[in-house]
């Protein structure tokens, strides 16, 4: 009867140690991949304070739906809930302490000054946006005085850690590894290719094939020019019938789309539309 005490208890203690082990060693491997750090690139960022740079810096700046995620004024905001975990502050950007060339690897690299990843920044998306346009940017926040409080730090949860460890939840650096491409059809279209990447990418997808929230873009190649106009600047489908999503981007962001870009955009994706095969 003592020895089969002394076994139950040692299972027990087995189970015991199993079930402190277990989520010890799920903490140490998200944390691992949290704390990781990438290299630094050098970034070429020739800010200026002239008005005409400024006011483009704050027109890429809309485009790229930076006031989207940042709020009206740049000053950070909590974000909504990402796949139903994981909140996180877009920080203050009137109030970082970044440098010109700091902020320009988060935007593009998605890293912060210490090489670790940022989350929830859709560096993807910007990756291959000029060095002008990232220039302009951080050219029109620096012009911005500072306001607001300093967002907090990400927090990991234990439902974020899990879904880090599933996959779900991935830092930036490793989306832009995984990142794929649009379609290239050469120079004619690299004005409008240039512009679906930065401004269409995060909805559409990197290769604008459609994501879980926004269809593919080969939709376009059934609109008119005129129909595309209407889309981009109010938000409606070509029978007139409002889509909620783009109607709130036709004013947030979309709106303010210079005729010839919105020209140079429709372009480039009715030609990939009819470039592509048939679905």
């Amino acid at each position: 009867m003592t020895r089969w005490w002394r076994w139950g208890a040692r299972a027990a203690a087995v189970l015991v140690g199993l079930a402190l082990a277990v989520p010890a060693l799920a903490w140490l491997a998200s944390e691992s991949v949290i704390e990781r750090h990438y290299p630094l690139l050098s970034q070429d960022v020739p800010v200026s304070d002239k008005p005409d740079v400024i006011a483009h810096g704050h027109h890429v700046a809309k485009l790229a739906g930076c006031f989207g995620c940042h709020g009206d004024t740049l000053q950070g905001r909590l974000l909504p809930r990402d796949g139903g975990h994981f909140r996180i502050h877009a920080p203050n950007l009137t109030r970082t302490d970044f440098t010109d060339e700091e902020l320009a690897r988060a935007i593009r690299d998605g890293l912060k000054p210490d090489g670790k990843s940022l989350w929830a920044m859709p560096s993807e998306s910007y990756t291959y946006m000029s060095v002008a346009d990232v220039a302009a940017i951080v050219s029109y926040i620096r012009s911005l005085p500072p306001r607001g409080s300093i967002m907090p730090p990400p927090r990991f949860k234990r439902a974020d850690r899990i879904a880090i460890l599933e996959g779900t939840l991935e830092p930036v650096a490793v989306r832009l590894d995984e990142g794929g491409g649009s379609l290239d059809l050469g120079p004619r279209y690299q004005g409008g290719r240039y512009i679906a990447r930065s401004d269409c990418s995060a909805c559409h997808g990197l290769d604008l094939s459609g994501t879980a929230r926004a269809p593919a873009l080969e939709a376009v190649g059934h609109y008119s020019l005129r129909d595309f106009f209407g889309l981009m600047r109010e938000g409606h489908a070509p029978d007139y019938h409002p889509t909620p999503t783009m109607h709130a981007l036709a004013h947030d962001r979309f709106g303010d789309f210079k005729d010839y870009e919105v020209m140079a955009l429709y372009d480039y994706l009715s030609a990939r539309a009819s470039a592509l095969p048939p679905r």
